[in-house]
């Protein structure tokens, strides 16, 4: 579930990753969004593959050796799909490859010169987050 006052969380913490740009297993799509999902619900949804990481080879062996093969299986296994239509503020984007956090008409996904905004009608798929 969301905790209080998650709201001021998320703006804070997007306003804090605004400019970090993309960086392995640093501020990567899944620790940007893990860190989302942490804000918003108090828990880190991919605290194991924390550390396990630090480049684009070794990011694929982990999503193989400890999530679910790739990374979309690996959130559809921690997340439950909503339709694109329907995802909120909070809730997570897939795009490409890559996964970012919905902001309303849009969701931001970390880029090398920090967050970049995609519209919702370029997005792939949805998940749900903390909202029963």
């Amino acid at each position: 579930m969301r905790i209080s006052a998650w709201e001021e969380s998320l703006s804070d913490y997007i306003a804090n990753k605004r400019h970090e740009p993309f960086e392995y297993g640093v501020n990567d799509c899944c620790l940007f969004a893990a860190g989302a999902v942490e804000v918003i619900t108090g828990e880190d949804p991919m605290s194991e593959f924390r550390g396990q990481y630090d480049s684009l080879k070794t990011s694929l062996k982990a999503i193989k050796d400890i999530g679910a093969g790739t990374l979309e299986a690996t959130m559809d296994g921690k997340f439950p799909e909503v339709a694109i239509g329907h995802a909120q503020r909070g809730d997570l984007a897939f795009f490409g490859d890559s996964v970012g956090v919905v902001m309303g008409g849009f969701a931001y996904f970390v880029s090398d010169d920090g967050l970049e905004r995609i519209n919702r009608s370029l997005w792939d798929k949805c998940w749900s987050v903390g909202r029963g």
